[in-house]
Parts: C-alpha cells; sequence; structure tokens
C-alpha cells in the first residue's frame, strides 16, 4: 500500500464495537503497524484491560488478558531486556518505522515529531 493511497483514506475512525458487533463506551483508534516490511491495519485500545494495545478487532479490547500469558511475557521481558533495546533501536531506524510514526501520529491528530 503506497503512503498516498493511506493518506487519502479517513483520518481519525474511532470504533464502538464489542465481539458481537454491539456498542460498548470503550473505544478504539485506527493505527497502523509493523509486520516485516509490510504496514497492517490495527486497533489501539482506549479503555479497557487492554488499554493502550493494537488489536487486530476491536472487540478484542474488552477481553480479560490470560494471567499466565502476562506473567510469561514479563519474565521474558526482565530476561531479554538488552537484546530487544539492541533490536528496537537498529529498527526504529529503517525508513517504514518513520512512516508509520508519522502515519500514526497524523491519525491520532498530533503533530508528527522530526
Amino acid at each position: 500500500m503506497k503512503v498516498f493511497e493511506v493518506l487519502s483514506e479517513c483520518i481519525f475512525e474511532e470504533v464502538y464495537v464489542d465481539g458481537e458487533g454491539e456498542i460498548l463506551s470503550e473505544a478504539a483508534v485506527r493505527q497502523w503497524k509493523k509486520s516485516g516490511n509490510k504496514m497492517v491495519k490495527r486497533y489501539r485500545c482506549l479503555a479497557g484491560p487492554k488499554k493502550n494495545r493494537l488489536v487486530s478487532n476491536p472487540g478484542d479490547c474488552s477481553v480479560r488478558k490470560d494471567p499466565r500469558k502476562v506473567r510469561q511475557g514479563r519474565k521474558t521481558m526482565r530476561s531479554k531486556k538488552s537484546t530487544i533495546m539492541r533490536k528496537s533501536k537498529i529498527s526504529k531506524r529503517k525508513s517504514i518505522s518513520k512512516i508509520l510514526s508519522k502515519l500514526n501520529a497524523r491519525l491520532m491528530g498530533k503533530q508528527p515529531s522530526k
């Protein structure tokens, strides 16, 4: 997907639904995520147990987190902290990451940082 095609789409989109498509008081905003060297549409949860997380379906914002996966994730983050930091610095220098940060800032109504 080319950048001008992305920019021509709706800039700000809020979604208020759950798994069955019923309207909720919780919201999710459309965002972009990097998957390899491609851009993928995702939704950022604004409320619920998965607040500030990117999910593929806005109905997933109200789903409770699995405690076992949370504990395992925290353990992994503690043990691989330096490796994750080093790899994230490398990936943030790539052009696709810079494009995504500008697009997501624009979707949230903010000025992208230079």
